[in-house]
């Protein structure tokens, strides 16, 4: 292992020496000057790259990467340029690179005693989350830049995503491509003039982040593990691959299966129209069963089958209340009657769902057993 530290900088110029000072102290130190206005200046021995112009974070980081691998480095340890992490830690990094080469080392901040701003605790809490949905890896901070990456990691990973949500998608697409993820306790401070001196931009770079999440918690959700490894690495698979992926996750028994078409089905009659295919699609994930087949089983109510749908609905819901067959007249409809058609429609809709579901993964069963045989 041959690790460096990469130091993206932008007009940090009174604190980025400070830090790649103690920073070389532990490792061979590369500054990246985005385009600094005036640029920096680098301590003796510090390896400097420059930008004419700001190309953001991301660009900073890729480039960096890719330098530091070009110059033989197996793994860099990114720290802000804002003295806002300790050189003091790296040997916590150095230490936990033994262990887990192959891992993404994470810094994760004691906030409280570092006195941060409510609103930074807030967006972190919430980043988390989001993380935790995307993963179902619990971590304590998501938007610490106090990290360690495996170049060749950084290299197959396939990250489209700008400026600061970079590090947030980088670290999601490593977990899917299989690398473990490890956390790494940190200090960290927040002096006003840290605070001042921050290129977040509150409302831009949210508004990026928060669309970047919502992309990542569907794909999450509707792409099979597999495909999502592959589309992380830049792997290209063909839509035949794709197909089998989508249709076999979760699917290798026909109880599954028959489970999987069963929830379609009742999602698809059940008197939640509109919302069928999203409320499949979050059932299936939570009961880990096979999305693409519960989302096909949902469209049983497409129009050729719609009305035969709603009047069976209403037919079965009125039969339940008072024992007799529906005798539907639009010439003696009033609005008491139309409401107490609603509400036997309603309950009729639930119980057709559920028979017509039972049916279906009865049926399903049967013929999975026998394809499987």
């Amino acid at each position: 292992m041959k690790p460096c530290v990469l130091i993206p900088c932008y007009n940090h110029g009174a604190t980025v020496g400070e830090v790649a000072r103690g920073a070389s102290a532990h490792c061979p130190v590369i500054v990246v000057d985005d385009g600094s206005a005036p640029p920096v200046s680098v301590p003796a021995g510090v390896e400097l790259l420059r930008f004419e112009q700001n190309r953001g974070k991301a660009a900073a980081l890729r480039a960096g990467f890719d330098h530091a691998a070009a110059a033989g480095y197996t793994h860099a340890i990114t720290m802000d340029a804002d003295a806002q992490h300790s050189p003091d830690d790296l040997p916590k990094f150095l230490t936990a690179l033994a262990r887990q080469p192959d891992a993404l080392l994470v810094g994760v901040r004691d906030f409280i005693a570092a006195g941060a701003p409510d609103r930074r605790r807030r967006a972190n809490a919430v980043s988390n989350f989001w993380f935790r949905v995307a993963t179902g890896i619990q971590l304590g901070d998501t938007q610490c830049g106090f990290r360690c990456y495996p170049l060749a990691l950084t290299r197959q990973l396939r990250v489209r995503t700008q400026r600061y949500a970079f590090e947030l998608e980088i670290m999601v697409r490593a977990v899917w491509a299989g690398a473990p993820v490890v956390a790494v306790p940190v200090s960290c401070t927040y002096r006003p003039e840290q605070i001042q001196q921050s290129h977040y931009r509150p409302v831009v770079d949210t508004l990026r982040i928060s669309r970047l999440n919502a992309r990542l918690v569907w794909q999450s959700w509707l792409v099979p593990a597999p495909v999502r490894r592959a589309w992380s690495l830049g792997q290209h698979l063909s839509l035949r691959q794709v197909l089998r992926e989508f249709f076999s996750d979760h699917a290798h028994e026909p109880g599954r299966v028959a489970a999987a078409v069963g929830l379609g089905l009742f999602c698809g009659i059940a008197p939640i129209w509109g919302y069928q295919m999203l409320v499949a699609a979050v059932l299936a994930h939570r009961l880990r069963l096979n999305k693409a087949i519960a989302l096909l089983a949902s469209n049983i109510s497409i129009p050729p089958f719609a009305p035969f749908i709603l009047y069976g609905g209403l037919a079965l819901g009125h039969w339940l209340f008072t024992g007799q067959m529906l005798d539907f007249e639009w010439r003696a409809m009033t609005w008491t009657r139309a409401a107490e058609y609603l509400g036997h429609w309603f309950v009729g809709s639930l119980m057709l769902g559920v028979l017509v579901a039972a049916v279906g993964a009865t049926v399903t069963y049967a013929v999975a057993r026998v394809v499987r045989q």
